[in-house]
């Protein structure tokens, strides 16, 4: 009973370990790995890819105190600001704006979520790509 049941688990066992080192050579990462979007510095304006804050995680993604939550972070460029990140483009009219906590809906759909970012930010929210 035992034999019978050893040799599909060896063949098992080597299909797995070819499926892994298949999927290994192929370079395949987390599917997060592939993600790209801009984070923009609220003081410096500099504009950086998540990927830059991911290469060295967690070093590089650092919460500011006080930050509304944990996607705002640390600016890599100034090690001062707040870096926020873009939303994708809006479905209805493909504009890119920065997410600030308040009001997250399409600044041009929604003049009044623009209007609120700009009273509690002191800041326009559509991002202009340098």
């Amino acid at each position: 009973m035992v034999k019978r049941l050893a040799a599909p688990a060896i063949i098992l066992a080597g299909i797995v370990a070819i499926v892994a080192t298949v999927y290994a050579l192929m370079g395949a990462g987390h599917p997060s790995d592939n993600v790209h979007y801009p984070y923009v510095c609220d003081t410096c304006g500099a504009v950086v890819d998540v990927s830059e804050y991911r290469a060295d995680y967690p070093k590089n993604w650092r919460t500011p105190k006080g930050a509304p939550s944990d996607s705002v972070v640390t600016c890599l460029r100034c090690n001062r600001g707040w870096a926020r990140p873009v939303a994708p483009p809006c479905p209805t009219c493909g504009t890119e704006y920065v997410l600030f906590m308040g009001d997250d809906r399409c600044p041009r759909c929604f003049p009044e979520a623009a209007e609120k970012v700009r009273k509690l930010h002191g800041k326009d929210s559509i991002f202009r790509r340098p």
